[in-house]
């Protein structure tokens, strides 16, 4: 109802305004609009990698991530629109006078036009950006309300009384491929551009989740087959799996129920940067919404198909499921503290369409460059992949070591260098820890960086008796454990030991466990005579060595401490850096807490 109202009053404003300046005026802005439009349209993605790829993981900054679709739309209109303009006024400094009637019919007419293309652009900017599902109640994309053909799926929803964003689509999608024509069509890749923003605002919260993602924090790995690739099969009888023998029910975005096709899935690896920041943060969190896939028909058409379930590991660990988008909000996580995710994005397309491009927070990758899809004949055959995991482990992503200078400890040795604890090394109080930490309602430590005095900020003199005003303990999700690693000067593991001569500044700190998987360095504690420091960052793991304070062998007075989470369950064998490692643990680090 608001977006309605607003978008009326501007509307009728712009309208109006331009109506009284007469038709010439009004029409050599409206080309000016039209070619401004244009202009945004075409740099609009590759502006928005730019900026995502720009973004900061931490600080001020790190807000641009969220907006960046959205600016790199409205920006470049709004200064194309300033530069045609002053060229126009330049160019043609007279005006014509018409009849009175000619100026206010033509007048309005065009400026009707520069209207909605104005408005059209705005409400396709600010949703692309981080703003909730709710935000001034207009939701262009939503779940299907009819449960008798497909709950849970995402269908086009809402429509503005006056809908500039469909109109304003529609009309560059088709100048894209007539007038404006280019060998990348706007309306090829984005058939439904008025929900591609939406699509990726679907996440917990209402739109708290991240929507955008650096390239470079996932890969598309690998994908398959369910069915006949020729799309010859029932639907009903291919969206059956091990967990739920009763056929899943699926509506394409038109709400269309589709009979007959085949089902293809994607194989993502998150890396580090792909989880969630802040108090929510540390692992990986996925909505049907945020991975649509683009198929084509033999004709050309393309349209958006959003996945119907994702496998992923299970809660208990080296245990894998297959999860259905078969409800409302419908959210899938990450499990444990590994450093990377593997998920299997499942899609259904129906007989006569292809894939081509899919979009992982609208970030379009091009399935063409993967290998040939593995093909399973049948739901079965691809459930029993499901339950050993090889479905998403199609490669071995163990790391290869360097052990040449590896030194071996045994966690139980009375050197305590190694523990199991979320405890703060200092305490302190609440108002002095948010001086650079967030902290969640039980004043646990949920993100951020900072330093403090020894002296007169931290320790057990200077934390209050009242524990509910007192800061001791980090956050950690459900099945997740802390392990602490001493690597002071003078520890035989640390950065100045042999074992860690070779190891390069730019590589990640990372725990290894017996079955490969890693867990990156997510924060550190420093200790000197002076000041206390500590960063805790869930979503951002240490790029290397060079994220943390610099030590020195002179100096007896430092200590530094690396923070691990990882997943609770398993056994940790080696402490690494990059490629080579440090330390073999003899017996392994059990990380039950």
């Amino acid at each position: 109802m608001i977006m309605n109202i607003i978008i009326i009053v501007f509307v009728l404003s712009i309208t109006y305004a331009w109506m009284i300046r007469g038709m010439f005026s009004s029409m050599i802005h409206l080309l000016c609009v039209i070619a401004a439009g244009a202009i945004a349209f075409a740099v609009w993605e590759p502006l928005a990698l730019i900026l995502v790829n720009m973004s900061p993981e931490r600080g001020f900054l790190s807000f641009v991530e969220s907006v960046a679709f959205g600016v790199s739309l409205v920006v470049p209109f709004v200064i194309s629109l300033v530069i045609l303009r002053l060229l126009t006024d330049k160019l043609v400094s007279g005006n014509i006078t018409n009849s009175k009637v000619v100026d206010y019919a033509g007048g309005g007419i065009c400026g009707l036009a520069t209207a909605v293309i104005c408005a059209g652009i705005t409400v396709l900017g600010i949703g692309s950006m981080r703003v909730s599902t709710e935000f001034m109640g207009y939701q262009p994309l939503w779940y299907s309300t009819d449960r008798a053909i497909g709950s849970g799926a995402l269908v086009k929803n809402d429509r503005l009384w006056i809908p500039v964003d469909a109109v304003v689509a529609t009309m560059y999608s088709q100048l894209s491929m007539g007038s404006m024509s280019t060998n990348q069509p706007l309306g090829k890749w984005y058939p439904e551009l008025e929900i591609a923003g939406f699509s990726a605002r679907v996440s917990p919260g209402d739109g708290k989740g991240r929507n955008a993602i650096n390239p470079d924090d996932f890969k598309v790995q690998s994908r398959y087959t369910v069915g006949d690739p020729n799309g010859s099969e029932s639907i009903a009888d291919l969206l059956k799996d091990a967990r739920d023998s009763q056929s899943q029910k699926y509506i394409d975005i038109n709400s269309n129920v589709v009979s007959k096709g085949h089902l293809v899935g994607y194989v993502i690896n998150f890396e580090p940067g792909a989880k969630e920041r802040g108090e929510k943060g540390g692992q990986v969190v996925v909505s049907n919404g945020q991975y649509r896939l683009l198929i084509e028909d033999n004709d050309g058409n393309t349209m958006s198909a959003f996945p119907i379930a994702v496998i992923s590991e299970s809660s208990n660990a080296d245990q894998f499921g297959r999860w259905r988008f078969d409800a409302n909000d419908v959210f899938i996580t990450s499990v444990g503290g590994k450093s990377r995710s593997l998920m299997a994005f499942e899609y259904v397309v129906p007989t006569g369409y292809t894939p081509i491009a899919l979009y992982v927070k609208n970030i379009r990758v091009n399935p063409k460059t993967l290998p040939d899809p593995i093909e399973y004949a049948s739901p079965s055959a691809r459930d029993r992949v499901v339950q050993t995991g090889s479905i998403l482990k199609g490669e071995s992503l163990n790391r290869l070591l360097d052990k040449s200078n590896m030194e071996t400890y045994n966690p139980r040795d009375e050197v305590r260098l190694i523990r199991k604890s979320f405890k703060v090394g200092q305490m302190m109080s609440s108002q002095i820890a948010k001086r650079g930490m967030t902290l969640n309602e039980k004043n646990r430590i949920v993100d951020g960086d900072g330093s403090w005095n020894v002296k007169t900020d931290v320790g057990r003199k200077n934390a209050p008796m009242d524990k509910k005003l007192r800061v001791d303990s980090y956050a950690l999700s459900t099945g997740q454990a802390m392990i602490r690693i001493d690597v002071s000067a003078d520890t035989l593991f640390g950065l100045f030991s042999d074992s860690s001569r070779d190891a390069l500044t730019d590589q990640p700190l990372m725990l290894i466990d017996d079955k490969g998987n890693e867990y990156e360095a997510i924060g550190y504690e420093y200790t000197d005579s002076k000041v206390f420091e500590a960063r805790y960052t869930r979503g951002s793991t240490l790029t290397g060595i060079q994220d943390m304070p610099s030590m020195s062998r002179s100096r007896s007075d430092q200590k530094l401490v690396l923070l691990f989470v990882v997943t609770e369950g398993i056994k940790i064998t080696h402490y690494a850096v990059g490629d080579i490692a440090i330390t073999e643990f003899d017996p392994p680090i059990d990380t039950n807490r």
